[in-house]
């Protein structure tokens, strides 16, 4: 992915909810928002800052 490029995650794992926000600024991206629920599924919105 580019620089600026947003990237869509839908996850169904609870535990997600956790890992993928720490993944995300461990590998120096920003995390949009917070992540959404829609049933059991989450969803995260992630920038690509490098």
């Amino acid at each position: 992915m580019k620089t600026g490029e947003t990237l869509q995650v839908i996850a169904d794992c609870p535990q997600s909810f956790i890992s993928v926000p720490e993944e995300v600024v461990k590998h120096g991206y920003e995390l949009m928002k917070e992540p959404e629920k829609q049933g059991p599924d989450l969803y995260f919105y992630i920038r690509v800052n490098k």
